[in-house]
């Protein structure tokens, strides 16, 4: 079939991104004749076409019965807001959007949905070795990276004052962060999504590279390779709060959620991001402050200021982790401050004030 000029879809999407971005489409309701006849050449292509958009509008039946299924229901929240008739390119950035979720849906119902309509009739083979190790604990002290291989093959990297606990069943691979910050690179395994769990969201991939950090009242996400989808949990009980609607992340991208506040998505510089693998942490103009609260996380010395305008300083550059006395002699240097030992290993930093009016002295 000779197949029309696009006028829709863009170019480099799979069968799967298309057929969604189609049915989102055609459910819109608001079709011209040019749209329609683009569809039926794009579905009378190839039998592949034809098969993916079967699978997109048997996905998006489940949104019928959404009842005790938040992460279903945010999906199709989001879908039913797409009712008027928006630009092209609009229609380009959702539909590729909802592409991703609707995949994501398609892979982790196993676990999530009552029905067994959409599991596959051939048997899930767990590996040997997935089943000597899919329950247990992690952790790493303060100052301490470890890195652990999973027995999917999926290797964990856990910075400093950090805990995960592993859950795998059969038909998900689920990894509970209960406190810090973990690099995971998952081994690809169609059969069980790998979902990271942390506070209120959760992480929902199949072969990627991506990181978790929870501090309280705030967990980020950064995508370092492949897709995942970030969402609420479905089995937890509601709190009341709004609707937790799934957010897709690119490789390159940061999302930030803080407790009360909408969740904040954005380009990060990776390399910066992951500096702390090799045991440095690199600050571009933030806040003092923030530099020594970072700091403190990774020795049992802590670092302390003196009043709230010594906060206030700037501080950029790539600092050595675990060594509090090194990072404030050499803050000293850049910043007009000093810095003084106090007991019970704590090290002030100060204002630097003229000679004779500060009982501040150089360390």
């Amino acid at each position: 079939m000779i197949r029309p000029k696009a006028s829709f879809l863009p170019p480099g999407l799979s069968a799967d991104e298309a057929a969604a971005m189609w049915h989102v489409r055609l459910e819109s309701g608001v079709l011209d004749d040019a749209v329609r006849a683009e569809f039926e050449a794009w579905h009378g292509e190839s039998l592949a076409n034809a098969a993916a958009y079967e699978r997109a509008c048997s996905v998006w039946s489940l949104f019928e019965d959404t009842d005790g299924n938040p992460h279903l229901g945010a999906l199709r929240d989001s879908a039913l807001e797409l009712k008027s008739e928006p630009e092209r390119g609009l229609w380009l950035g959702i539909g590729i959007g909802l592409a991703a979720s609707l995949t994501a849906v398609l892979i982790t119902q196993t676990d999530f949905v009552a029905s067994n309509r959409f599991q596959s009739d051939a048997p899930r083979h767990a590996s040997a070795a997935a089943s000597i190790l899919d329950h247990g604990e992690f952790a790493t002290a303060k100052g301490e990276r470890r890195t652990v291989r999973l027995a999917d093959g999926t290797v964990v990297t856990l910075n400093t004052d950090s805990a995960i606990r592993l859950a795998y069943a059969p038909g998900r691979r689920l990894v509970r962060l209960l406190r810090g910050q973990v690099l995971f690179e998952v081994a690809m395994d169609h059969s069980r999504p790998f979902v990271v769990q942390a506070a209120d969201r959760q992480v929902t991939a199949l072969g990627t590279i991506f990181e978790v950090r929870l501090d309280p009242n705030r967990l980020k996400v950064v995508l370092v390779k492949g897709k995942v989808v970030v969402d609420g949990i479905p089995d937890r009980p509601g709190t009341g709060g709004p609707v937790i609607v799934p957010a897709v992340l690119m490789p390159g991208e940061e999302l930030v959620s803080v407790l009360g506040e909408k969740p904040q998505l954005a380009k990060v510089d990776v390399d910066q991001q992951l500096r702390w693998r090799e045991g440095f942490v690199e600050f571009d103009n933030v806040p003092l402050s923030s530099a020594v609260g970072e700091m403190n996380r990774y020795s049992s010395t802590r670092l302390v200021l003196q009043d709230a305008a010594t906060g206030d300083l700037r501080l950029s550059g790539v600092f050595r982790t675990g060594n509090p006395e090194r990072f404030a002699a050499i803050v000293s240097e850049l910043l007009p401050i000093r810095s003084r030992a106090l007991p019970n290993e704590h090290i002030e930093l100060g204002l630097a004030r003229p000679r004779g009016n500060s009982d501040m002295s150089p360390k």
